[in-house]
């Protein structure tokens, strides 16, 4: 019996996981790539919907974080960090999961003439191997009487440091290889950083997995939330009103979740005080200050328009606008153009559907208007 508690704020997207697994399973699509900006319930999806319901259909899961591996600030420490700790997630994925031995299953891996080798440190006393997440695929792939399914999370992460092309091409390689036995699912938060793994006709991972956005969560979450919460006090909240404040903090499943804790906790709370409770709670007040502190005040203003859903930026009205804010005569098209380009590489502003502009997080749209920045 498992030793898991369960999350009773946590809202399954059954029907969603399902869907992809089957799609999976039937072979339908052996990759796919779910994109929704941070906080938005992607890592959880995975893990309490995907995960359990895949082993369940068969499958042995394998689950790694691109964004949550240990890194040190210097690019290439990132990528060496990288590279280890993922070829020795799939060893351990490899040992554990596939049950086999580690010396039979690692004992063929000798000196491997591919792009990408790195060094991974094994648990029984031996000296590191050299070995690729093709290799190691191959090993799973040859090995595993089950299908396999792999969860990548923050895919694009491989996209924003350098010197991962080694291991993007090998980790391709071995994917399409045994595509038949093995399938995965990306996620990304950064639309920017995964139309450079999956758009570009010159990346590794071109067109390789079916793109499908991370839906919001709708009225059925939060009238899940309240009627926990009315379990739990005994007094009903008003749900019109609760998925109206849903709304207003950009469909982010984090802060309805954590209002609806504070409100269980401290009953006398009124529900826009959880509300501001909870925005200073989360604390991600202090991270988008970092940011804002190290921007222009141009490259302010262009996020503030965005924020309020304008997009003609280049237009001579906005401009003027613009230079009018700023105190000076004029503010060229090209100086727009040059600061949006650096929004774009710090994954603040993105682009949508039709060349939209869009703030890339729901929480910084949520800080900027929240706090009338």
């Amino acid at each position: 019996m498992s030793n898991i508690t369960k999350d009773p704020l946590y809202y399954p997207r059954t029907e969603l996981a399902e869907r992809l697994v089957v799609s999976l399973k039937d072979g339908i699509s052996h990759a796919l790539t779910l994109f929704a900006p941070r906080r938005m319930g992607k890592t959880q999806f995975l893990l309490q919907d995907i995960k359990p319901l895949a082993e369940k259909m068969g499958f042995h899961v394998c689950y790694f974080s691109f964004m949550d591996t240990f890194i040190s600030g210097d690019n290439q420490a990132q990528g060496t960090d990288i590279q280890q700790a993922f070829c020795q997630a799939l060893s351990t994925f490899l040992t554990k999961t596939v049950q086999v031995k580690l010396n039979k299953a690692l004992g063929k891996i000798k000196t491997v003439e591919i792009a990408g080798m790195v060094g991974v440190g094994l648990d029984n006393g031996k000296l590191p191997v050299q070995t690729s997440p093709s290799r190691l695929l191959q090993e799973i792939a040859e090995t595993s009487q089950k299908p396999v399914l792999m969860l990548f999370d923050e895919i694009q992460e491989l996209a924003r440091i350098k010197g991962m092309q080694a291991l993007v091409k090998s980790l391709r390689t071995g994917l399409d290889m045994y595509q038949s036995k093995i399938k995965v699912i990306f996620t990304g938060s950064s639309t920017n950083g995964l139309r450079t793994m999956f758009n570009d006709s010159k990346a590794p991972f071109f067109h390789f997995a079916h793109a499908l956005n991370f839906p919001n969560l709708g009225r059925d979450f939060t009238d899940f939330l309240a009627d926990i919460y009315q379990q739990r006090v005994g007094k009903g909240l008003d749900k019109t009103v609760f998925f109206t404040i849903f709304q207003r903090l950009n469909y982010t499943p984090l802060y309805m979740r954590t209002i609806t804790q504070n409100l269980i906790i401290d009953p006398e709370l009124s529900l826009e005080q959880a509300v501001q409770k909870t925005l200073d709670e989360i604390g991600f007040q202090n991270e988008n200050v970092q940011q804002w502190q190290q921007l222009s005040e141009l490259e302010r203003q262009i996020l503030r328009l965005i924020a309020q859903g304008k997009s003609a930026l280049y237009s001579q009205d906005t401009r003027q606008q613009l230079a009018n804010l700023l105190g000076v005569e004029q503010i060229s098209s090209s100086t727009i153009q040059g600061k949006m380009r650096k929004l774009e590489r710090a994954d603040l502003i993105t682009r949508g559907v039709g060349d939209e502009l869009k703030i890339n997080q729901p929480q910084f749209q949520t800080w900027l208007i929240e706090n009338k920045i």
